[in-house]
């Protein structure tokens, strides 16, 4: 990498509070958040109606089909850019001073099978609770959540709506933020990549993703990821909104926007650079390929471009489980054939590892998606309450970010 990258600088303002006022605004560590205004500003023709609805750590909500999860951000020196290309204009991420609020989330639902959008049972049942015994099993159930629920317009098209919903999020989320320009943060973080000793070892991440079609798709500056071989990208600008979810999958192994803005991994491997090795790069690859070539290839490109960064030793995320572990497995090996120690996080389910190599020797698990969960009977359901699982048991699998393997919970192996 270049010693001559742009600084990112975060300015965080902590959020002790959100409350519903007559103007959204900034003041200490109080948010206002005027409801009619940010949901008038969400609004698309796509959509018959958007609500939002503010809810709190140990409130007895169940939010139910939940789609995303999206941290508050802004850019301050234009605020017509944040999320560029999939809600503002398209500029380069990962440059100039971004606004985030910490300790708050905007939490995006539809119900696409409500809407007659998706057959039944295509999507599975996704859930965040405030309270209860799933309330501690996210990060989302301890922050201050703002809700956004989108009703698409009746006889839309599908893609329409898909993006009319996403940009909705991703609008509050900004406007939130916005109301922070011209404040003073509590701290700023100013992240750079540039050069460090040779010395240092090299290390890499491959960061998974998938990309199938509406309701399936990640995005790269507003695009879909779809056709793209592995490729490297800039840490800072995922870290600064380039990338953004559009998969609604399976929730506990869902990469939600917010595990790219937030990524403690990334913050930990952009933190360690100097100091106790070299990050030189990230690789953005497809999980959930359809071939056996299709998988071979991209794992050998993976590889190929661990090689050309010079690495001696990679991270590899998973997206989803089931045939994405298959991808990860054969990047894993492949790389470890390259003389690239590698190191890999995913889920498990009931009977174990769904794949595995002998040269993956290294592995974080993330938990058991196929855990179930004691029943618990919220007080209320939003974001529609058809198939909310009152009263059952629920499987961990059904909770957004609940075994996040892009390195967003917080994990630490302790020898006895």
């Amino acid at each position: 990498m270049s010693s001559a990258l742009a600084e990112l600088e975060i300015a965080r303002f902590a959020v002790e509070e959100v409350v519903e006022g007559t103007k959204t605004g900034w003041d200490r560590d109080r948010l206002h958040a005027t409801i009619p205004e940010l949901a008038g500003g969400a609004g698309d023709p796509a959509l018959a109606e958007v609500t939002v609805e503010i809810v709190r750590p140990g409130d007895p909500v169940r939010i139910a089909n939940v789609l995303d999860a999206v941290v508050p951000s802004v850019k301050t020196e234009d605020p017509s850019s944040t999320f560029p290309g999939a809600l503002g204009t398209l500029a380069i991420a990962g440059r100039g001073v971004t606004n985030r609020l910490d300790g708050v989330h905007v939490i995006v639902t539809c119900d696409w099978e409500g809407a007659g959008l998706v057959g039944p049972g295509e999507f599975p049942p996704s859930f965040l609770d405030m309270d209860g015994p799933a309330a501690d099993r996210t990060r989302y159930g301890a922050s201050t959540n703002v809700v956004v629920g989108c009703r698409p317009a009746p006889g839309i098209a599908l893609q329409e709506a898909d993006r009319a919903v996403r940009r909705a999020g991703l609008r509050v989320a900004r406007d939130l933020a916005a109301r922070t320009i011209g404040e003073t943060p509590y701290r700023v973080d100013r992240l750079s990549i540039g050069a460090a000793s040779a010395t240092l070892p090299a290390l890499c991440l491959v960061l998974q993703m998938a990309s199938e079609g509406p309701l399936l798709d990640t995005y790269l500056y507003g695009a879909p990821t779809s056709h793209i071989a592995p490729t490297l990208v800039d840490p800072l600008a995922i870290l600064d909104g380039s990338l953004t979810n559009g998969t609604y999958d399976w929730p506990s192994v869902r990469n939600a926007t917010a595990a790219y803005q937030a990524s403690p991994l990334i913050e930990e491997l952009i933190a360690g650079h100097g100091e106790r090795f070299r990050f030189v790069g990230s690789i953005l690859a497809l999980g959930y390929l359809n071939t056996a070539d299709d998988k071979l290839r991209s794992a050998l490109q993976s590889a190929s471009l661990a090689t050309l960064l010079d690495a001696d030793a990679a991270i590899c995320t998973t997206f989803s489980s089931g045939n994405s572990h298959t991808d990860t497995m054969l990047t894993v090996r492949t790389l470890e054939r390259e003389g690239i120690r590698t190191c890999a996080i995913v889920a498990e389910t009931n009977g174990g590892l769904t794949d595995h190599v002998p040269e993956a020797d290294c592995l974080v698990s993330v938990g058991n998606e196929d855990e179930l969960l004691d029943a618990w009977t919220p007080s209320r359901v939003i974001g529609g309450d058809r198939d909310a699982m009152i009263g059952q048991q629920v499987p961990l699998r059904a909770y957004l970010g609940a075994n996040g393997e892009t390195g967003e919970m917080d994990l630490t192996a302790v020898a006895s």
